[in-house]
């Protein structure tokens, strides 16, 4: 079960990341100044991993409708329940979205 300090445990290894907030106050990562990750909650306080992925976003969902959805107010991001999702699960979404996001040279780092 995955969790907002798994995260940071993911970032960390990747290339030009910080820590960072999103405008209303919660914590996220960034790569070159793009969020790639943030900590979003449901009104019971479950976490919520709000990221990017580098192509069709609906086949993820489709895959796992349990733990991924979209909302029509973030168009390019995807939703998933971090309590859902295992260390292989959580590296890979991630890291996929740190690529969505970082720049073609600091991709080059990875």
């Amino acid at each position: 079960m995955a969790d907002w300090t798994g995260v940071g445990r993911v970032a960390a290894e990747l290339p030009e990341t910080a820590p960072g907030v999103a405008h209303e106050g919660s914590p996220t990562y960034e790569v070159a100044g793009r969020q790639f990750a943030r900590l979003r909650w449901n009104d019971e306080g479950r976490e919520i991993l709000q990221f990017w992925v580098p192509d069709d976003r609906g086949a993820l969902v489709a895959a796992s409708p349990d733990t991924y959805w979209l909302a029509k107010a973030f168009p390019s991001a995807v939703f998933a329940w971090l309590d859902q999702l295992d260390d292989d699960e959580l590296t890979e979404v991630v890291t996929d979205s740190w690529s969505a996001r970082a720049p073609v040279k600091v991709r080059r780092l990875l």
